[in-house]
Order: structure tokens, then sequence, then C-alpha cells
């Protein structure tokens, strides 16, 4: 027992009090109970300007991705009627993090097991700089649909066996 209290200290040292086993960001699905029913979990950077550019500069020139080391405030949303929860808080995510929100639009939302497939407007109507705009999005989308549900992989593109609807 005092071999451990020795070391303690050090692994404090090497460690912080805050270790994590991953660098990767991982979503604490606990935090979701906070919210009351008829609410969902919505999660976005406390610096959204910031997190978009840099996600920009990411997807453009590489190096170390800024979204390991973003912080997110989270809050409790009121969840309208509607027939899917999920596609509802992709199209929410999305429309706070692309430039235009009508980019923002779920086109095409579908769960197979534990992966959802999502396809925005502005993947289906593009502009300049559109991929950039989609590297802050869909981290974020990717969050909030983690956050709220089971899904544990998000596929931005048509399920397998889906085309493109005209």
């Amino acid at each position: 027992m005092r071999k451990t209290t020795l070391l303690l200290p050090l692994v404090f040292l090497l460690f912080g009090c805050d270790a994590q086993t991953s660098a990767t960001k991982t979503i604490d699905a606990a935090t979701v109970e906070q919210c009351s029913q008829g609410e969902y979990a919505y999660s976005l950077p406390v610096d959204l300007e910031k997190y978009t550019h840099a996600m920009a500069l990411f997807s453009q020139e590489g190096g170390d991705n800024p979204y390991e080391t973003t912080k997110f405030k989270q809050t409790c949303q009121s969840l309208p009627h509607i027939e899917d929860k999920l596609a509802y808080i992709a199209e929410q995510s999305a429309q706070a993090t692309l430039p235009y929100p009508e980019a923002g639009k779920v086109l095409y939302f579908k769960q197979v097991d534990d992966t959802a497939y999502v396809v925005l407007a502005a993947q289906e109507d593009g502009w300049a700089g559109v991929s950039a705009a989609m590297a802050a999005a869909e981290p974020v989308i990717t969050r909030n649909i983690q956050l709220n549900s089971s899904i544990q992989h998000v596929t931005f593109g048509y399920a397998p066996g889906d085309e493109k609807q005209s």
C-alpha cells in the first residue's frame, strides 16, 4: 500500500488529473440524461467561427486535427413532434455550422444497424469551398447524432443500394 501511495504523485505528474486513454475525443453519453423528455442534447463548439476556420485550414493543408482540441458547449433543446428525430438533429447541426442555412437541409437520412447515412443539400448543390465547409460540419453533425442515439458511424452519402434521388 505504501509503494502505491508513493507512486500516485508520479502518475498525476505524468498523466495529469484528467488522463485519457486515447487522443480521440469521446462523447460521454451519460450527459444526455440531463435533458428532459422532449429535448435533445445539442453540442456546438464554444467558438464556432474559430473552429470552422481551423477545420477549413486543416482540410486543405493537413496537420493536427483541430476537432481533437475543440471545446464544446452542450445545451438541451426542445424537440418538435417530428417523425425522424435524428434527421432533425443532423439538420440543426448542419445549419449551425455551414455558411448557408439552406445548405444544411437534410435531403436523405437512413439508419442501417449502427450506421446513419446522411446527405445534405450542400453535397448535392455545392459551391466553391463546400469541401472545407463540410469538413467543419461533418464532425459536429456526427457528434450530435451520437449524443442522442446508439449510432456508432455516420456516413455522408447514400446507403448501399440506394441511389441519388432526383
